[in-house]
């Protein structure tokens, strides 16, 4: 790997993409330091044992479950066991009851004998045992739609989604980003009217699903079946935060089918032919422990032990995989770095704080409540940086449009550019753990990354498992973290902070 990047890079200089300060100043880039990391983090690695635990062994890690418990609870171990202090599981919030899918079982009969290739929704309920009955599709654009079908809905499976669109890959996309991509300028983004229409669309579609949802569960749906958002056998979906409700009812079960099971049944129906399936589902809440909980631990700093580098990842997951890529990857590549860096016994001027969050699948809530509940250390945190984009290596990291951090990333990654790390690109990135940070005013970063299958195949699906993590790639990323942080946590300076009009909301 590192041969082949390295006759792709040549003498590449590390290219930023936004105009650099007018004053650079000088990095302190330790490369005896450097090159003891790379050694240790590339041929010493213990990332493929931990990665392979997080997911084979604990498995999925959906918030408030049983299995999300467990990974707090080994994640601190290990933390522990590698020499970390002030290693804490720790509650952020209330968050709701917890769910664990135990059984599911599901066939058509007819038109003709098939497995019924599906997984239940998070949080939502058992069946009665096990159920049959014909296939009734709703057609419902309001509540009011469903007078049609008074009398006929007690206890019946239905599907309300259209079939979606399904067929050839003619054009699929890169698996690896390229320089051209990587080096050229972000484009802002222009807000049409067209694209705002469609959201408000999109905003009243998912209303009206809510609604109509609510409304079945008074007629006493028996089963409802959604369409997976993935072709090709791949089963992806999310959850009804409806369950979470400690006081509320289950709600009524719910099936993700394979999308093209799903389009098959769909038509069958519509064309008039019957199709008759038989599913059990059994789900199980808890509510005996409403809170959620994230694990951090510390490399205590020395002269600057007050102020604070951190890093992290989110250790829950989705259910239907095992949390391979999103996000197992990340918290691997963060524990190694940590590893990495106790290994060495690099003492660090900053404290190095390590955090595996929880509740990221629901909206970032543990990265959030973190943030939240420590207003005291928000002035001390010099940054944060983030890695919850799938498995590919790090090919450079989000300014999050603070110009002023160019130069100083530039300089501590300039060491990997033989690693393909090329792009200190300026903009904003999203929809990771880092967000909680840049909305607080705190320096807050994510990594550039590969994109492997993470968008076509992985995210939020039953293959994202570990033999869909490129190991060497993730290798890779823990040497790039381990060093950015260390040298994070050296300099003299804590990172500049954007101004406040320029801050994120």
């Amino acid at each position: 790997m590192r041969r082949g990047i390295g006759a792709l890079t040549g003498a590449l200089a590390l290219v930023i993409t936004a105009p650099a300060a007018a004053q650079v100043a000088q990095e302190a880039v330790d490369l005896a330091v450097v090159q003891q990391i790379r050694e240790e983090g590339l041929e010493r690695s213990q990332l493929p044992e931990v990665a392979r635990y997080i997911t084979e062994v604990i498995g999925p890690r959906l918030t408030g479950s049983p299995q999300m418990m467990e990974a707090n609870t080994w994640t601190a171990e290990k933390m522990r066991e590698w020499g970390l202090q002030n290693v804490v599981v720790e509650p952020w919030g209330e968050f709701g009851r917890g769910w664990e899918r135990d059984e599911y079982m599901g066939r058509i009969v007819t038109p003709y004998a098939q497995p019924l290739v599906a997984q239940p929704v998070a949080w939502t309920g058992s069946t009665r045992g096990t159920i049959a009955g014909d296939v009734i599709i709703i057609k419902a654009d309001t509540v009011t739609d469903l007078e049609q079908y008074a009398g006929r809905l007690e206890g019946a499976i239905v599907m309300m989604a259209d079939p979606p669109e399904a067929g050839p890959e003619f054009d699929p996309p890169d698996r690896r980003t390229s320089l051209d991509d990587l080096l050229k300028p972000q484009e802002e983004r222009e807000v049409t009217d067209d694209m705002r229409a469609r959201w408000a669309e999109y905003r009243r579609r998912w209303q009206v699903q809510r609604e109509v949802k609510a409304a079945l569960v008074e007629e006493g749906v028996g089963l409802i079946l959604n369409p997976s958002s993935r072709n090709f056998g791949v089963v992806r979906g999310g959850g009804n935060n409806a369950g979470r409700e400690a006081d509320g009812p289950d709600p009524t079960p719910e099936l993700v089918v394979i999308r093209e099971q799903y389009n098959q049944i769909y038509r069958n129906v519509e064309a008039g032919i019957p199709v008759r399936v038989e599913v059990m589902i059994k789900n199980e809440f808890f509510d005996d422990d409403l809170q959620a909980y994230n694990t951090l631990g510390d490399i205590p700093g020395s002269d600057l032990a007050d102020e604070y580098v951190m890093l992290g990842g989110h250790l829950d997951s989705w259910h239907y995989g095992t949390g391979a890529t999103d996000d197992a990857s990340g918290c691997a590549v963060m524990l190694e770095a940590v590893r990495i860096l106790q290994a060495l016994n690099l003492q660090p001027r900053r404290t190095i704080r390590i955090a595996m969050w929880s509740g990221e699948e629901q909206g970032l809530l543990g990265s959030r409540g973190w943030v939240e509940n420590h207003p005291e250390l928000h002035d001390r945190i010099s940054a944060y940086v983030n890695v919850d984009n799938g498995t590919g290596r790090i090919r450079g990291i989000w300014d999050q449009s603070n110009e002023q951090v160019i130069p100083i990333f530039e300089q501590l990654l300039w060491p990997f550019r033989d690693l393909g790390v090329v792009a200190v690109k300026h903009g904003n990135t999203g929809g990771t753990d880092h967000l909680a940070f840049d909305r607080a005013g705190i320096p807050g970063f994510n990594f550039i990354q590969d994109p492997i299958e993470y968008g076509v195949r992985t995210h939020h699906t039953n293959v994202d498992t570990f033999d869909n993590l490129v190991l060497e790639d993730l290798q890779q990323a823990a040497v790039v973290v381990a060093s950015t942080v260390y040298h994070l946590a050296m300099r003299d300076e804590m990172i500049p902070r954007k101004e406040a009009a320029d801050a994120t909301n």
